[in-house]
């Protein structure tokens, strides 16, 4: 997805500027004309990244960036204060607030432009950072759980069963059905728990990827079952080698499709191609399954985070986990009822040892 800006200014002359040259240079941008529309846009544009005039009517700058700065949802979007003041204490004040940087009006939209695209690289490294420190935590806290629930699970899913298999009244032989396929729900999650501890660190060799791609593919053979769906494969003509983990590259591109099977109901196509371009592997997998609406895109990588009835909700974020152990990065691109594209991208010289 393209990077997001909101640009906040009462001045139709600013806005529109500022507006056209961040477009011009590929950014997603939303406009407010005043203090509280740029509040509300904020909320639920979700920006990557906010330039804020301060002098504006209804609500200031200022009072807009303390109340973004104030909430967890909208804390770390890096904002950008606009102002003609030139005062020190002006400065000093937004800064204090929480803003990342200052522009004194009239600036140059040279150094606006680089000023965005290094704030937007601050905030995509911070993300990252962020996002590997829930993991560990989420490593520790789930490992924890499945250790403690598992026990237990073997004693009620055998008993369970024994009821099941010694019961001659049908409504009690559900009841005891029904608690064996939560104990197996159960089961698959704990399965995962540890499939997510196992990918904490990825032991680096070279390595194909179309083969290890090919052999996801055939790994996957039968969880497409008897559904009508065809794979339809484009990659690279000549082995792409890079310094990877083949058994956990595998699982990440397995959890991927398997997600794409699940999307498609009835007759269906999921396409995967691999492309080398500027010194980076780029990895596609699409499908023209459900979809997904904006607000699941930005959830689909959080831990436990399924629209399947039946998912333990833990396959993509261990996917996104592996590929950023790899050095690399992974997009979605997804419209309701159209289908869904991801997008891995790996390094092809990443030479740092994981967990190094």
């Amino acid at each position: 997805m393209k990077p997001r800006i909101l640009v906040v200014d009462d001045n139709e002359t600013s806005l529109e500027l500022l507006a056209t040259k961040l477009e011009g240079e590929g950014y997603e941008v939303e406009k407010g004309k005043n203090g509280l529309e740029g509040l509300e846009k904020a909320e639920a544009f979700h920006p990557d990244l906010i330039m804020l005039d301060i002098m504006m009517p209804r609500m200031d700058g200022y009072e807009v960036c303390r109340r973004l700065k104030a909430k967890e949802e909208t804390r770390y979007i890096p904002i950008v204060m606009l102002t003609a003041r030139t005062e020190l204490e002006d400065k000093m004040l937004g800064l204090e607030l929480g803003a990342e940087d200052y522009m004194t009006k009239p600036y140059s939209l040279l150094e606006v432009s680089a000023r965005v695209k290094s704030l937007l690289r601050m905030r995509e490294l911070q993300k990252k950072l962020r996002d590997t420190e829930k993991m560990a935590a989420l490593g520790e806290m789930a490992g924890g759980i499945a250790h403690e629930v598992r026990n237990p699970l073997v004693t009620i899913g055998g008993l369970a069963r024994r009821l099941y298999e010694h019961q001659t009244d049908e409504e009690h032989r559900l009841y005891a059905q029904k608690i064996i396929e939560g104990v197996e729900r159960l089961e698959r999650m704990c399965k995962r728990i540890d499939e997510y501890m196992g990918i904490l660190v990825s032991n680096l060799e070279q390595g194909d990827i179309n083969k290890v791609i090919t052999n996801a593919l055939e790994d996957m053979k039968d969880h497409i079952g008897k559904k009508d769906i065809g794979v339809v494969t484009s990659l690279t003509d000549k082995p792409v080698r890079l310094n990877m983990d083949p058994t956990n590259l595998k699982i990440a591109i397995c959890n991927i499709v398997q997600n794409s099977i699940d999307a498609i109901n009835g007759k269906g196509e999921i396409r995967v191609a691999t492309e080398l371009k500027d010194g980076t592997l780029h990895v596609s997998i699409s499908d023209n399954g459900c979809g997904m609406e904006e607000k699941d895109i930005r959830k689909i990588f959080h831990p436990f985070h399924t629209s399947k009835m039946k998912g333990a909700g833990l396959g993509l974020t261990i996917s996104y986990r592996i590929i950023h152990d790899h050095g690399g990065d992974i997009k979605v691109a997804s419209k309701k009822g159209e289908g869904t594209t991801i997008t891995i991208s790996l390094p092809i010289e990443y030479q740092v040892k994981a967990g190094a």
